[in-house]
Order: C-alpha cells, then structure tokens, then sequence
C-alpha cells in the first residue's frame, strides 16, 4: 500500500507555512548531513508519499534525489523557498528525464 503522508524538508518560514495547513511530518535541517539524513528517514518510511524539499536544500542534497528519485513511490517534488525558484529543479528534472529516455532533452 502507497502511503499518504506529506513531509516538508526545508528552511523554518516554509515549514511554518506547511505546519499552518496541516502538514505535521516537517524538518528543518541546518547542515548537508542533516538534509541527507532526514531525506532518506522519510523516504525509506513506508507511511511517507509525498516529499517537499525546498530547492536550496535539494541543491546540497542533489545526487540523492537523482538516486532515490528512481523509485517510484514516494515522489520528490523540489518547491521554491521564501527567495523564489533557484533553478535547482531544471538541473534535477533534466537529469531524470535523461536517465528515463536515454538522451538529453533541453526543457
């Protein structure tokens, strides 16, 4: 069974703004391991479908999503963070759609 879960890994204020409309699994990590260790606890967490990372955080984190993204449950989704989009999502997205298709596609 897929789990239905919600997890929000990112800076304080995106937190805060999940926690205000219920999401209850947040993490707010301050260092590369840290981001890495929450990732992979909520990722291996069967009850876990769905992971938000904010795209500064996924940055550091980048080879990790790329791995973990292979399955296909639970999904990661990079969002923007207070600051706006950084890009990071492109770079992952391309990298993806790569190993999925075999070539490059510019998006």
């Amino acid at each position: 069974m897929v789990g239905n879960r919600i997890v929000v890994i990112g800076d304080r204020d995106t937190v805060t703004g999940f926690r205000m409309v219920g999401v209850k699994e947040c993490s707010v990590p301050e260092t590369p391991e840290e981001t890495h260790s929450s990732l992979t606890k909520y990722f291996r967490d069967p009850k876990t479908g769905l992971i938000l990372i904010t795209e500064p955080l996924a940055k550091t984190v980048e080879d990790t999503i790329l791995e973990l993204s292979e399955a296909p449950v639970p999904v990661i989704l990079l969002i923007p963070d207070r600051d706006g989009t950084t890009g990071a999502y492109d770079a992952v997205l391309r990298e993806l759609i790569r190993k999925a298709v075999g070539i490059e596609i510019k998006i």
